[in-house]
């Protein structure tokens, strides 16, 4: 079956698609309709930007087809002061109501995550929401154990993240490793996901900013974070498969706070190459 095919009859041979494509595997006929280049289609990486960009919807793609794409008649601009306004307005909350999030809006937020950038549209993630109690009281157990053995070991990393700190916050009953979050999202991939890393950082922004809109709060779970790629018994104990890692962890809720400043920030460091 062809990649793509064109409706003739809706075709108005701009070549938008052509220049839009990141793989570059398609070019204009001499007749000014598009087609894909000889033996380029198994390079096509299924991003459908070649389907959205025709206003006609004259290219289909069987790889991101015409029918499962939403038709867009006003691209949604924030002015700037609202954008960045927004985007300063973000906090990483530490401090959480005891209740759980709905699993229909959890997955409603999940969902947004499914829109990130991700290298050569590689996609490719898995989530996992952790949410009864006794899990996440194991999960800490398994950060404090990881965390003590490095401590004892006179580890630099156990002192360069303040580890003997949030183990006595731990022995007092302070919960510094997941702070009492109702739920944890634990994001994986293959292990030979080349861009696993950064695919899971860019999808975990989308859900930070997207939860604000919902109501809820996110931080992401550093210590879990960091004893999930040191050890394998967090990997164990989630029954990840052994074919995955795990990529990022992220701590959601209903935030227990408001905050009502804008903290400012470093000046931006910038230069010009001249």
């Amino acid at each position: 079956m062809a990649l793509i095919k064109v409706d003739e009859t809706k075709c108005e041979k701009d070549g938008a698609c052509v220049r839009v494509c990141p793989a570059g595997i398609l070019t204009l006929q001499g007749d000014g309709r598009p087609a894909v280049l000889r033996g380029m289609a198994q390079f096509c990486i299924a991003c459908g930007h070649c389907v959205a960009v025709c206003p006609q919807g004259a290219l289909d793609n069987v790889r991101a087809p015409l029918a499962a794409q939403q038709p867009l008649e006003r691209f949604p601009v924030l002015d700037p002061e609202t954008a960045l306004h927004f985007l300063r307005s973000r906090r990483s909350i530490r401090c959480y109501k005891p209740e759980p999030v709905p699993r229909e809006l959890m997955e409603k937020l999940l969902q947004a995550a499914r829109y990130a950038p991700s290298g050569h549209n590689s996609q490719g993630l898995s989530f996992l929401v952790v949410e009864k109690k006794e899990h996440l009281a194991a999960i800490k157990d398994l950060v404090v154990r990881w965390m003590k053995a490095l401590v004892d070991s006179g580890s630099e990393l156990a002192q360069r993240f303040h580890m003997p700190g949030i183990l006595r916050a731990h022995e007092r009953g302070v919960d510094r490793i997941l702070r009492d979050a109702p739920q944890l999202i634990v994001v994986t991939a293959p292990k030979d996901h080349a861009a696993a890393r950064v695919t899971t950082f860019l999808a975990l922004e989308y859900v930070e900013l997207y939860a604000t809109t919902l109501g809820l709060g996110t931080c992401w779970a550093g210590y879990v974070n960091t004893c999930a790629q040191t050890a394998r018994d967090l990997a164990a104990f989630l029954r990840i498969p052994e074919d995955h890692v795990i990529t990022g962890t992220m701590m959601v809720g209903y935030p227990d706070v408001t905050y009502h400043r804008l903290p400012e920030r470093n000046p931006l460091d910038l230069r010009w190459m001249e």
